[in-house]
């Protein structure tokens, strides 16, 4: 008998589901564009143009907000000692330590990237992937801002068009989702690899061989290594557009609502 592998983490996380979620705290927001967490449990939410930081009892830590770079896109927190605020008006990404302190700025147009649209930490050497829409290619710069990584124009190469809204590193891919086709699978060397056909898909997180992904309100798995899709059921019956797991607390948003859950 083939035997499938599960992740501890996926194996953690199905058996915590079938037991007591307990809601510990629910902060509404005017708006919010965009939530993640760390590996040390802090959430961090984009709102209103300003980032604001939460402990993992949904407690306010620290904020940040800088008004002269148009709009504050998206954080990136794979490293909780350096956050990249990225702002896509001015195609710049602001460095922060895990304080919200400012520790330095890449200026993107400056090393030959016109129109980035996402950006992420790459967890393999401390670089960062760039999708810029001026060429439509995923680029990597390095610690010294040089570009050493591209992918082809990915259209041409995939035949489809490609607008995404979600980028990450994980497994050794980097993937892209766009919401009208798919999520797009890329090696780390930027060579197109597959399409998983999964659409409206906006927000997705990483743990060891699992990726989650939230499509049409529901919270999703898929295994890297068996390829298996499953649906995942929540502790609440809100369809949500959002979703992150950190040691033992679940975050959850809904609408403008994000939920704090323990187990």
């Amino acid at each position: 008998m083939k035997k499938v592998a599960v992740s501890c983490f996926l194996y953690f996380l199905l058996t915590s589901l079938t037991g007591d979620w307990h809601l510990i705290k629910k902060i509404p927001f005017t708006e919010v564009a965009s939530f993640t967490t760390d590996k040390l449990g802090n959430v961090y939410v984009v709102s209103e143009n300003m980032l604001l930081q939460f402990d993992a009892n949904g407690q306010p830590v620290n904020h940040y907000s800088e008004k002269n770079l148009g709009r504050l896109a998206s954080v990136d927190a794979v490293n909780p000692f350096k956050l990249l605020t990225f702002y896509p008006d001015y195609a710049q990404i602001n460095i922060l330590t895990s304080k919200l302190v400012l520790q330095s700025t890449i200026q993107l147009r400056g090393i030959g990237i016109e129109q980035p649209v996402l950006i992420c930490n790459s967890a393999v050497d401390y670089g960062i992937w760039i999708y810029d829409r001026q060429d439509f290619q995923l680029k990597k710069i390095d610690l010294n801002l040089q570009i050493f990584r591209k992918s082809d124009n990915i259209p041409q190469i995939t035949g489809r068009e490609f607008n995404p809204v979600a980028m990450l590193e994980a497994n050794d891919y980097v993937l892209l989702s766009d919401p009208a086709t798919g999520i797009f699978f890329f090696d780390l060397f930027g060579t197109y690899y597959k399409t998983l056909p999964v659409k409206n898909v906006y927000s997705m997180q990483a743990k060891d061989n699992d990726l989650y992904y939230v499509s049409n309100g529901e919270l999703r798995t898929y295994n890297f290594k068996t390829l298996a899709d499953k649906k995942i059921e929540l502790p609440v019956g809100d369809s949500i557009t959002a979703s992150r797991f950190e040691q033992n607390r679940l975050m959850l948003l809904s609408g403008n609502e994000l939920k704090f859950y323990s187990n």
